[in-house]
């Protein structure tokens, strides 16, 4: 996975080397059909992404099989995970009092709920728009939140997102990306819209939980509908770290995504893997991608 932070730093105090790697990168990207607040296209590195990992994740998701109780199960445990990301301090143990006694007296039970009900309404709802997030929005921050509906200032908790006058134009860019024939892999395509849903930071709050959310529906309309019994945001609340970190570097001069294209890759990889140790389907080695990508 290209470290864009600190390639780009060296290149700036004057090193050769790092000039030298950021050109050759360059060389190898691709325009994608998604622009920036300025009007710039996002660009990634088909290069960079394995065509073993790719066959892995279709092979794998074949092998899963799911019951109407999995998914159900599932849906609770996505909306903890989700939730834990974003600071919830609710346990796992305390889940099945959760969603059978429906406490919710504290902000993280709450937060759960809603993200449930959330998940509910994107399994009823027919059309993907702003309205759509909206609703989402709603769902989410009833009764957790004070801030109210688009945010106002450009600075986030993550980066400096795009000017509030042009949050009309991201919009239209997502949704046309979203809807548009573009990228063939629906794993691909699916980690490209989390990457932009975050960046653009349209809500003053809920943004990380409704780009989880928004992924895995992508996926589940994309016709894997085996998705509905899996938990990818427990995958993503166990590491994190690389999760912020390749959303960071995916912010980069080239505009290449594909550090948070890679991550992403690895991230259903690893989930399908648990999935199948699980229902002991699966006995190949585990494969690290993080020391295979580019």
């Amino acid at each position: 996975m290209t470290n864009y932070k600190e390639l780009e730093l060296k290149a700036k105090m004057g090193d050769a080397r790092s000039m030298k790697l950021l050109e050759e990168r360059g060389n190898k990207l691709e325009k994608l059909s998604i622009r920036d607040e300025l009007g710039r296209q996002l660009t990634w590195c088909p290069a960079a992404i394995p065509e073993l990992l790719l066959q892995c994740i279709d092979e794998m998701y074949e092998q899963i099989s799911i019951t109407d109780i999995d998914t159900d199960v599932t849906i609770e445990e996505e909306s903890f995970h989700s939730c834990r990301i974003e600071g919830a301090d609710t346990t796992q143990e305390e889940l099945f009092e959760i969603f059978r006694a429906k406490r919710k007296g504290v902000k993280g039970e709450k937060m759960i709920l809603n993200t449930y009900r959330a998940v509910k309404y994107l399994n009823v709802s027919q059309k993907r728009d702003i309205e759509t997030l909206v609703d989402l929005w709603n769902i989410l921050t009833d009764g957790v939140s004070e801030e109210s509906g688009f945010r106002t200032s450009n600075k986030t908790e993550l980066h400096q997102a795009p000017e509030v006058d042009l949050l009309d134009y991201c919009m239209k860019q997502f949704f046309e990306f979203y809807h548009g024939d573009n990228i063939k892999s629906p794993y691909i395509k699916m980690a490209i819209l989390h990457f932009y849903f975050v960046y653009m930071h349209p809500f003053r709050d809920g943004n990380g939980r409704i780009a989880r959310l928004i992924s895995t529906d992508f996926l589940i309309r994309s016709g894997l509908e085996n998705f509905s019994a899996i938990t990818l945001s427990k995958t993503i609340n166990e590491t994190t770290d690389a999760y912020y970190r390749a959303l960071d570097w995916s912010e980069n001069s080239l505009l290449d995504v594909t550090p948070f294209i890679q991550y992403m890759l690895k991230t259903v990889y690893d989930n399908f893997y648990e999935v199948l140790e699980g229902q002991q389907k699966y006995s190949q080695d585990r494969v690290n991608w993080e020391e295979v990508f580019e």
